[in-house]
């Protein structure tokens, strides 16, 4: 059997046909449907026109408090058009077809304990570094939902305890809307050529952040992760400059969420994650605190590199579906 996992993402919307054993195949991604509640149904709409002949039903992964017994989606995320939403309702009058609906931390955790780096852990956590810093917790080997479903929301962690706007939260200082955010600040790159342009405009209506070149025209050059990693590799200065606050924000967040759950793992996935330079300097900033404190080998973090990197989100997806509409006989 087989379903179409979306993810949607503050940049992107990730797609895939999933079976029962977690193994994926024509994937593809489209453009995040971030304007208008009728570009989100056209957006799953024509891919289930796509698929509908191959597939039992619809798998979706977005941000935000999500209850998915109900399908609505409550607050929080990219997806403003959709608060106070039934998605599942909605998009049922154009895909009649069951749908099953959960936030993406919470997916990446359902994947990790599934099939991946928590299959064998009672008590874990998992960590999307994406557009911005989804968590899901694992307790018991379920998932750990929290009142108003809001437990794993890493997103407004605050990191930075010297400001009071959205700069000090954590997908600010250690997800990709930050990063760009602050690298185009620093290169005078135009905000509305960037992915999820519509976000970073409206977060720069609040935060107001000067251009380090005031005055200067702004470069429509795209800021993206392919692009970050390139300067940082070239040893740019301004890139290096914002890669060093994103690894001690992450660092931040990790023992944050260590000294809190004391998880027996926490699972880093995303597409940050494809960046194997990240878990490394991760580990020698956690190494910092532990070097100079006396917090005792309990307070040690345990970080893996999630099994699925940048797709946990469309497998986690799928195992919700699968709990929520189990195959009968089954």
């Amino acid at each position: 059997m087989k379903y179409l996992a979306c993810d949607f993402g503050g940049s992107s919307v990730k797609f895939a046909l999933v079976d029962d054993q977690a193994v994926m195949e024509k994937n593809g991604k489209v453009k995040a449907p971030l304007e208008s509640v009728l570009q989100f149904e056209n957006t799953v709409f024509d891919l289930y026109e796509k698929y509908k002949n191959e597939i039992e039903g619809i798998a979706i992964s977005m941000p935000g408090y999500i209850n998915p017994e109900n399908g609505v989606l409550y607050d929080s995320g990219a997806y403003k058009q959709m608060y106070g939403k039934n998605i599942t309702k909605l998009l049922e009058r154009k895909c009649p077809t069951h749908i099953a609906i959960e936030n993406d931390g919470k997916c990446a955790a359902l994947a990790e304990a599934w099939k991946g780096g928590l299959s064998r852990n009672k008590d874990g956590a998992v960590i999307i570094l994406g557009s911005g810093i989804a968590g899901g917790l694992i307790k018991n080997g379920k998932i750990h939902s929290g009142r108003d479903f809001a437990a794993g929301e890493l997103s407004y962690m605050i990191t930075d305890s010297t400001i009071h706007n959205e700069m000090s939260c954590a997908y600010m200082s250690a997800a990709m809307h930050g990063i760009t955010y602050r690298i185009c600040k620093m290169k005078n790159l135009d905000l509305s050529v960037q992915d999820s342009a519509s976000i970073l405009t409206w977060l720069d209506s609040r935060i107001k952040m000067p251009y380090q070149k005031s005055g200067e025209l702004l470069k429509p050059i795209k800021a993206d992760g392919i692009q970050f990693f390139k300067w940082l590799d070239e040893d740019d200065e301004d890139a290096k400059g914002v890669y060093k606050k994103f690894i001690e924000a992450l660092a931040v967040v990790v023992h944050n969420v260590q000294i809190c759950y004391a998880p027996e793992k926490i699972v880093i996935g995303g597409g940050l994650s494809l960046q194997e330079r990240i878990f490394k300097d991760l580990r020698d900033e956690l190494q910092k605190y532990y070097d100079e404190n006396t917090f005792g080998r309990q307070l040690e973090a345990v970080v893996e590199k999630s099994s699925y990197l940048d797709e946990c989100n469309l497998i986690g997806a799928t195992y919700n579906f699968i709990q929520r509409f189990p195959v009968k006989g089954e």
